[in-house]
């Protein structure tokens, strides 16, 4: 398994998470009527959520994948991408490739070592296309 960001930059996370979290939800609501009682009007697919977190090694680490690369520069790396559009996420031998926008990114040194612990929120992204304009003119306005 691998975890990459592919947008400006290209990013592969270098130490796995043990594990990761999905959500995935409906806009689902329910009404009550009288004779009836509660009923379920279904409702649209909201955007995915992915979070994990885990840690950019000082030292070359037996956990480490690829190239090593700084803390400090996995950092940067990751806020670069967190300003900039949307990008792709994608977790290698898993349903997980989509486009999204980095939401939240805490990181912090904990333990002396230099290593610098992080926890990483992505949201889904799902463009808006405008085809033609769905605007109905009011009479006597111009």
């Amino acid at each position: 398994m691998e975890i990459w960001i592919k947008g400006s930059r290209r990013f592969r996370f270098p130490v796995l998470p043990p594990g990761y979290d999905v959500t995935s939800e409906r806009d689902n609501q329910t009404v009550d009527i009288n004779s009836i009682g509660e009923i379920d009007l279904g409702g649209n697919r909201k955007l995915r959520e992915i979070s994990f977190s885990s840690y950019f090694p000082r030292k070359k680490d037996e956990y480490e994948s690829g190239g090593h690369r700084s803390p400090e520069s996995c950092v940067k790396t990751i806020e670069k991408i967190k300003n900039g559009g949307p990008c792709k996420l994608i977790i290698t031998g898993s349903p997980v490739n989509f486009r999204c926008r980095i939401t939240s990114f805490t990181y912090s040194e904990q333990d002396g070592t230099g290593d610098i612990h992080f926890s990483i929120t992505f949201k889904e992204h799902r463009g808006v296309s405008i085809g033609s304009s769905s605007v109905i003119p009011v009479a006597g306005m111009h």
